[in-house]
């Protein structure tokens, strides 16, 4: 799924919010772990796109600051992780559709 720049910056914002909420309210560590091994993926991100000129956010997104195998993993697995987690009905609705646009956002080619 090819998106912009732009759209790639405002999805991985709303994303790590999310994730930072789930870090707060679930009690198993190893969702903590993961949860956080996600966010800094994504805070390396976007750090990266800060740097990128305003006037290229209408190119088609790529990753910067990891392999899209990285990425992809880790959020496979916090997917995993978080099947059985007892989580807020707002957090899960809110990150539900964000971990499957995800998988479309960083698919290889």
């Amino acid at each position: 799924m090819a998106i912009t720049i732009a759209k790639a910056s405002l999805f991985l914002t709303e994303l790590l919010e999310v994730l930072e909420d789930l870090y707060w309210e679930s009690p198993s560590i190893t969702v903590k772990n993961q949860c956080f091994n996600v966010v800094r993926l994504l805070q390396q991100e976007i750090t990266e796109l800060t740097k990128v000129s305003v006037q290229d956010h209408h190119y088609d997104y790529e990753l910067i600051a990891c392999s899209v195998s990285d990425m992809s993993q880790c959020l496979e697995d916090l997917s995993r992780f978080i099947s059985n987690e007892a989580l807020r009905t707002r957090t899960r609705n809110h990150l539900t559709p964000l971990l499957e646009k995800s998988k479309k956002v960083f698919a290889k080619g």
